[in-house]
């Protein structure tokens, strides 16, 4: 296990620590996932209690493996605790295409840090991965998040995509945006 930790890919931003998930993350991921108003526009519901995030750092943390999907936790680089999360998943390295997705706790929220965060894994999946489509699958009325995806060059490319997303017993409609690596 510590050889699979030694290549984890962690990076560096001006304020933050991409890093892999690490158990003293739980109370900051469960600040993400448990909060109601961040989950609102995923794919599933929000964790009930710290046991259950303590369960999502876990599967986080194992994600390592590059062909498939990785998680970084997002930390603050002067104090290392974990504010969000980064990843890349439904990688298909044939076509050189995967889905991104982010959240970032609200207290830090319009300070420019998922913008950092994201740039810095976008640069990971083109130059280390040969990655050239990048996906991001947005609910519409996610209004931040798509801003962000447009601040990084995303375009929106079509959706939504009925009944794409099932959260309980109801159904989403998200749309796609994409970035093409040139």
């Amino acid at each position: 296990m510590a050889d699979h930790a030694a290549k984890f890919p962690a990076m560096f931003t001006p304020r933050l620590r991409l890093r892999q998930f690490e158990p003293k993350d739980d109370i900051g991921l469960y600040a993400c996932l448990g909060n109601q108003d961040l989950v609102r526009y995923w794919d599933f519901a929000p964790c009930k209690n710290i046991q259950e995030a303590r369960g999502w750092v876990r599967t986080l943390s194992k994600t390592t493996q590059p062909y498939s999907a990785i998680a970084w936790a997002v930390a603050d680089i002067t104090t290392d605790k974990c504010i969000g999360m980064v990843n890349y998943h439904h990688r298909e390295a044939y076509r050189r295409k995967l889905e991104i997705g982010y959240i970032l706790q609200a207290e830090h929220h319009g300070q420019g840090l998922m913008t950092e965060a994201v740039r810095m894994v976008m640069s990971h999946c083109i130059e280390q991965l040969k990655t050239r489509r990048i996906e991001a699958i947005i609910h519409p009325d996610n209004a931040p998040s798509i801003r962000l995806a447009k601040r990084l060059g995303f375009e929106f490319e079509g959706g939504p995509l009925r009944d794409y997303w099932r959260v309980g017993d109801r159904f989403m409609s998200p749309v796609v945006y994409s970035f093409i690596a040139s």
